[in-house]
């Protein structure tokens, strides 16, 4: 049995997924209220975003070695990481370390290199194998529910996670906060890369909220 995933970004009103001022705690406000079970982000995302808000990466400590103790009623999201190709290398303490969830869990693929496999194995994190070489994404959601408690998924991605998702039917509903900003036609753009089959993909709106930063969410349910 799949999770539900929800999709949620922040984007320009002409699609950006960059090169414009975020509002972030209204971002993660608003994920925060999905109350999600496991947040699901791409390795690249992920990369940036270490990037963006770690000027230094810390070095590794003991601590970094030892699976964290999950407290009984601790209501934190786990972080799944999708990273076949091992960019997360020496990246992964970094949210570890953060405290926003309440451990990692890595998803890479059957021939991950076995040096990164090694290099997951000695520091105690969570792997979900599946694929021969890239994460077979509904196996992936079907063991996070079966084997994680998963029922809701929420993934803050880039354009190519999410292309795939939804090309692949893994979406239930659409989450975009729109800023009020027209970036123009050079930075990503969220839906680039999607390329569905037959007529596209049907949304119905379920909801819609004005904020008085001038800053508009939009839900859609995906039709299916």
């Amino acid at each position: 049995m799949l999770p539900k995933v929800i999709m949620h970004n922040t984007i320009s009103l002409d699609g950006a997924l960059k090169d414009f001022e975020i509002d972030i705690g209204l971002h993660y406000k608003i994920a925060g209220q999905y109350m999600a079970d496991v947040h699901l982000i791409g390795s690249e995302t992920a990369r940036t975003g270490i990037e963006m808000f770690t000027e230094d990466v810390p070095p590794e400590e003991d601590a970094d070695f030892v699976k964290p103790e999950i407290e009984p009623g601790d209501e934190r999201s786990l972080w799944a990481v999708i990273d076949s190709r091992g960019i997360l290398m020496n990246l992964l303490h970094v949210f570890r370390k953060s405290g926003f969830g309440k451990d990692v869990i890595v998803l890479i693929a059957e021939n991950t290199s076995e040096y990164y496999k090694d290099y997951l194995h000695e520091r105690h994190y969570d792997c979900i194998v599946g694929g021969e070489n890239r994460v077979d994404l509904r196996k992936a959601l079907e063991i996070l529910a079966e084997e994680y408690g998963a029922r809701t998924v929420l993934t803050d991605a880039g354009t190519t996670l999410n292309s795939i998702l939804l090309e692949n039917g893994l979406v239930d509903e659409i989450s975009l906060l729109i800023a009020p900003k027209l970036v123009g036609k050079e930075p990503l753009k969220l839906f680039e890369k999607l390329n569905p089959m037959g007529e596209g993909i049907k949304l119905e709106l379920i909801k819609n909220e004005v904020f008085e930063n001038s800053h508009i969410l939009l839900k859609y349910d995906v039709l299916k």
